[in-house]
């Protein structure tokens, strides 16, 4: 009988200790409750991805429609249709929708009012940016369980639920006698738990929203007021979602892998950008070249006659197509020749004059980290330049626009700090590209600055809107959406118009190059044709052209 005591002891251990072992029926990988710090990441990811560069995503139809890129695609002519938004609008609404919904839904449950904050912050970003792309969308029963059939709701009282929801956030993000407060960590990539910081991007977002819908009944003059005189994103306070160098797992910036690690160009730069950057546009910043030119592409000829095949568009080393072309160069083949995304949207690589540029540009010729930029604090500049140009603030125009401008040469350096650091950590030795010297402080960028400033000073007061819009037009380089936004809007900046605009081409950058828009501009995205085809409440397919966001001029 004593021999039996141990065993009996030693079993009992075992099975305390080891509680749990036998519960087969629980799934890891599908917990029963809601584990908040799992939900974050995700959805960081999927936003930036949906809303970023990444190709045939919506930030890059945005970026095309913008006339910072051109494309090849069915977005080429204002072409877009309901099967090329497929794709995205279902990875929004399946992933970050459902995921921030249930986030607020647990939270709140449980008392969690910093999570349930941050989530509503989340959520009003998300369906402001769906609004502004499509209209009227699912809202109010998008995330309703068992309902496969959401009506859209009116894209203006969306905008009224989103900035209701905001404040919200704010009281929740100061909720101080929240019951269960579980206050993010490494989660929570863009703040790292800091209610501070997200109540100032919450402010910041419903400011953004107040200053869309200035041209109509939901802006008020007291609100904007409050939110100026309140807390908003400052200096080195952007909402940034981060990307890494790592290749396994891969946590580079989609838009560097899909361009630099693939077999062909799909995301060619505006000719039209191009020249607006170069000085040479007739009408707009002329003979003022812009510093930021080799952060923002990389030219891969190394003497322009090393040209593949006839080119449409040359400009030196400079190589492109037009928007709209019909011409004859346009579908020649180019992967060693046309001048690709740079190290600021995207994490390539910086145009250095010492780059080796004796074999196109691949994966190894830059990091991916450049983060996806949400709101940052040069857009917050540019809407208090918005507001003081149109009269809404007696503050000094002039002063905000060069605050801003030189803001948006911080956020270039931003990127090329992260590059650097990339190297000092020795995270990958084999990169075949050196990091970029720093534009603040240079004397590039203060000669850059007084120029607009001067062309600025002679201006009239809307030649000084066009400025200062065509300035942070420059600056959403990476993040169109609001870019797209805004020429809905305020009809700046001056875009190409293939059809009444000359196109000089060719491969020495001579020559008449015909182009055309088929459609008329978009006013908004067609919805997806998925959703109409097996949504019983979905509307007819819309006219694009004819279909204006509420806050449209």
């Amino acid at each position: 009988m004593k021999k039996l005591i141990p065993i009996i002891a030693l079993m009992a251990f075992m099975l305390s200790s080891c509680e749990g072992w036998l519960d087969i029926n629980t799934d890891p990988n599908n917990p029963s409750e809601i584990i908040f710090d799992k939900i974050l990441p995700g959805v960081n990811y999927d936003m930036a991805y949906e809303f970023g560069m990444q190709y045939y995503r919506l930030g890059y139809f945005a970026s095309v429609y913008t006339h910072q890129l051109t494309t090849r695609e069915s977005i080429d002519q204002y072409g877009i249709n309901g099967s090329d938004v497929n794709n995205p609008w279902a990875s929004i609404y399946v992933g970050p929708v459902k995921e921030i919904e249930t986030l607020i839904e647990e939270a709140t449950k449980k008392d969690n009012m910093f999570y349930a904050g941050i989530g509503k912050v989340y959520k009003a970003y998300i369906f402001s940016q769906l609004v502004d792309l499509f209209g009227n969308v699912p809202y109010s029963e998008a995330s309703v369980s068992e309902n496969y059939n959401p009506a859209f709701d009116i894209d203006k009282e969306i905008y009224q639920s989103i900035l209701d929801l905001l404040d919200e956030a704010v009281v929740d993000l100061t909720n101080e006698e929240s019951e269960n407060l579980n206050v993010p960590g490494s989660d929570d990539l863009i703040y790292g738990g800091d209610p501070g910081l997200w109540v100032k991007a919450a402010n910041s977002i419903k400011l953004k929203l107040m200053v869309q819908a200035m041209n109509t009944d939901l802006y008020s003059q007291s609100e904007v007021d409050a939110l100026l005189a309140g807390d908003l994103i400052g200096p080195g306070e952007d909402m940034l979602i981060p990307y890494g160098p790592e290749r396994s797992p891969d946590n580079r910036n989609p838009g560097f892998v899909g361009e630099y690690g693939g077999s062909q160009i799909s995301s060619y730069i505006s000719p039209w950008f191009f020249e607006i950057l170069n000085g040479e546009n007739d009408d707009i910043f002329t003979g003022i070249q812009d510093p930021r030119i080799p952060y923002y592409f990389c030219t891969q000829l190394a003497d322009p006659a090393d040209v593949e095949n006839p080119s449409e568009y040359q400009n030196g080393n400079f190589v492109s197509i037009y928007f709209g072309s019909v011409g004859v160069n346009r579908d020649h083949g180019g992967r060693n020749t046309f001048t690709m995304l740079g190290m600021y949207p995207v994490g390539g690589a910086f145009d250095d004059p010492l780059l080796d540029k004796s074999s196109q540009l691949g994966i190894e010729n830059g990091t991916g980290v450049a983060p996806f930029r949400i709101l940052t604090y040069a857009d917050v500049l540019f809407l208090k330049a918005e507001l003081a140009a149109k009269g809404k603030t007696s503050d000094d125009l002039r002063l905000l626009l060069e605050d801003a401008i030189y803001e948006a040469f911080s956020q270039v350096d931003m990127v090329s700090d992260i590059v650097r650091q990339v190297f000092t950590d020795n995270k990958l030795d084999t990169i075949k590209v050196g990091y970029p010297e720093l534009l603040s402080g240079s004397d590039a960028e203060a000669n850059y600055v007084a120029a607009v400033l001067a062309e600025f000073d002679a201006a009239n007061a809307e030649k000084q809107f066009e400025i200062v819009m065509t300035q942070k037009w420059i600056s959403k380089f990476g993040a169109a959406i609001d870019a797209y936004t805004d020429y809905r809007r305020t009809g700046y900046p001056v875009l190409f118009d293939p059809n009444s605009m000359p196109a000089d081409g060719g491969p020495d950058g001579n020559g008449d190059v015909p182009c055309q828009a088929t459609r008329d501009y978009a006013l908004s995205f067609p919805w997806s044709s998925d959703e109409l085809n097996m949504n019983e409440n979905a509307p007819s397919q819309k006219v694009p052209a004819t279909s204006p966001v509420f806050w449209d001029k």
